[in-house]
């Protein structure tokens, strides 16, 4: 028993090592979270971006070299075979006094939060705030929760590749506002959706269960806002967590993959919303979930789409072998795709009084904390960290709201440099639809609007 915890905790330590660089001690648990917070489909390809054909062989080596020690250990006499166990015994030792607590943690805590969390049925626990509105309320309020865009390859922030076309022609026509000082909340998808969906933040910890919280689903039905909302993620299971919660409290929810699992392409969101568009003239919340640029990002694009190459980032990270200057182009095209879906969400609402928000739920670190990873932030990892935060917040307003709301455009045009974290989101979105107070307490201050 005891050589066979060595080998698991060996192999998986083998596995950060040569894909993070670092052992489980000192990732901890957040990789665990990042993979099973997410569809079987997308764990899969979060693996096939970091199993490289090298990484494969040295883990295969090393699990067959241990398994050949194996073997002779039970071969040879019983002095040798008791000094072998000896020694083995007191590297496990000295691993579990290394990350021990940590195996713990992820057994018996993370394991079980993970199963819990989507347990929660929001409707038990909705709030029934009383709101004081005042203003017209735009018919069509759009919010748009893109997936790992970092802002650092975003030509709409000085990028020095054209990754953001479609949308920088919105922005030249005073139709489309780039916030300049956005952040996101968190690095990592689930607590990044809490922070955007509800009035939780992390810096609330333990003191507050998120399912607890006020719902800005709630909020909009509440004034008589019909709740939509249109996923290219699954709905439910150990794979999505507590995301698909915020679906089931919605008037309306719809699927993508539900309807054609195979079609990957964010595209297949567009003609979803036209659906809801259709012959109804009732005032809609949206809720758009996106697969943006999740990793595997060679999958989130089509061909078409492949503009960037490698040889177009040698003057630039000339430093970077040729297989990391492909990761970049691919993830550069995934922004290039991503900057035409959003696009045409945002064109799709041009001839209605709306407004269309858009945000990522977190970056990436594209080798910027190391020249051999690119992916979700590490840990404990600053640099990594602090880069994973950097995300666009893109706010486009139509040509009839622009004439309708004035007032309001006004402060959205004026609020461009203002600094930003997505987790003050829904009080963005309640000062744009007119809401003055909750419970008697005004939160206008923490909206992206002055």
């Amino acid at each position: 028993m005891v050589l066979l915890v060595a080998i698991v905790q060996f192999i998986v330590d083998l596995y950060l090592l040569i894909i993070y660089g670092e052992t489980f001690s000192t990732l901890h648990v957040d990789m665990l979270a990042a993979f099973v917070a997410t569809n079987p489909s997308e764990a899969i390809e979060y693996l096939k971006s970091y199993l490289t054909i090298d990484k494969v062989f040295i883990i295969s080596l090393s699990l067959s070299l241990l398994l050949v020690l194996f073997y002779f250990l039970r071969r040879i006499k019983f002095k040798a075979n008791f000094w072998g166990e000896c020694v083995i015994s007191i590297i496990v030792l000295v691993s579990v006094c290394v990350s021990g607590i940590e195996y713990k943690n992820l057994l018996l805590g993370n394991i079980y939060f993970l199963f819990q969390t989507e347990s929660y049925d929001l409707k038990e626990y909705r709030q029934n705030p009383e709101l004081i509105c005042s203003g017209e309320k735009p018919k069509y309020v759009v919010l748009i929760i893109g997936e790992s865009f970092s802002k650092m390859h975003s030509s709409l922030y000085s990028y020095s590749k054209e990754t953001n076309p479609l949308l920088s022609k919105l922005a030249a026509d005073s139709l489309l506002f780039v916030c300049k000082n956005s952040t996101s909340a968190c690095t990592k998808t689930i607590p990044a959706i809490k922070s955007i969906m509800t009035s939780y933040v992390n810096e609330m910890s333990d003191s507050i269960d998120w399912f607890k919280c006020l719902t800005l689903i709630e909020v909009m039905q509440k004034i008589d806002y019909k709740a939509v909302w249109i996923s290219n993620h699954s709905r439910e299971g150990f794979f999505d967590n507590e995301v698909g919660c915020y679906a089931a409290l919605c008037d309306y929810s719809v699927f993508a993959n539900e309807r054609d699992y195979y079609s990957r392409y964010d595209q297949v969101l567009l003609p979803l919303i036209e659906e809801c568009l259709n012959g109804d003239s009732t005032q809609t919340f949206f809720v758009v979930n996106m697969l943006g640029s999740h990793i595997y990002y060679k999958d989130r694009y089509p061909e078409k789409f492949s503009k960037f190459k490698s040889e177009d980032y040698i003057a630039s990270y000339h430093h970077l072998p040729t297989e990391s200057r492909q990761t970049i182009s691919e993830y550069d095209n995934s922004i290039l795709y991503n900057d035409s879906v959003v696009y045409e969400i945002m064109k799709t609402f041009e001839q209605q009084d709306a407004i269309v928000v858009y945000i990522s739920d977190h970056g990436q670190d594209i080798f910027n904390s190391s020249n051999d990873y690119a992916g979700h932030a590490i840990n404990g990892n600053y640099v990594s960290e602090q880069v994973a935060v950097l995300v666009p917040l893109l706010v486009y307003t139509s040509p009839i709201f622009k004439k309708k709301h004035s007032l309001l455009y006004k402060r959205i045009e004026s609020s461009e440099t203002m600094p930003y974290r997505t987790d003050s989101i829904m009080y963005t979105i309640m000062d744009v639809a007119g809401i003055e107070t909750v419970n008697g307490v005004s939160y206008k201050h923490k909206s992206l609007l002055k």
